[in-house]
């Protein structure tokens, strides 16, 4: 299993503070601070009768975490799958989630928080825009919701 880190207990100092991913689609940036550990083709064994949010569980330096999938889940996959995975949080409270990809920095002035309604998905509750005025759309770079990991587990495991 191949893994980077992207947390501030790396040797180098990080290029940026932010990252960005996609979650089922979603192209989300995740809060500043966030630790990151990306994981690609990562085992994930299968949790039979687990909820379809539930990927399964898959084993990081020892530890067993529960991989929640943000997307439309197909049923019954009862099969170990290598698939890439985002680890949030740190050992022994990490949860990890599949993702299309390994996250990029985020450089200030060549991204911008979306400010309308959030996107018809599962963790559309995690996603930072309520109160919140419209991005003026003079600002250029690409646009991503804004998450909150914690809200974004809490969804996940609800639906």
């Amino acid at each position: 299993m191949s893994s980077r880190r992207f947390d501030e207990a790396s040797a180098a100092p990080l290029p940026a503070t932010r990252f960005a991913t996609r979650l089922g689609g979603v192209a989300v940036a995740l809060p500043a601070g966030t630790p990151l550990e990306f994981v690609a083709g990562a085992a994930i064994h299968p949790l039979p009768l687990a909820p379809a949010r539930i990927a399964g569980l898959m084993q990081l330096r020892g530890q067993p975490l529960v991989v929640l999938d943000a997307s439309a889940r197909r049923a019954g996959v009862a099969t170990i799958e290598r698939r890439d995975v985002l680890v949030m949080g740190r050992l022994p409270q990490a949860a990890a989630l599949l993702v299309d990809g390994p996250p990029r920095p985020l450089v200030d002035g060549q991204w911008h928080p979306v400010r309308s309604a959030p996107p018809d998905c599962a963790f559309a509750s995690a996603i930072d825009v309520a109160g919140q005025a419209p991005w003026p759309a003079r600002d250029a770079g690409e646009a991503l919701y804004e998450i909150d990991p914690e809200r974004l587990f809490a969804a996940l495991l609800r639906g």
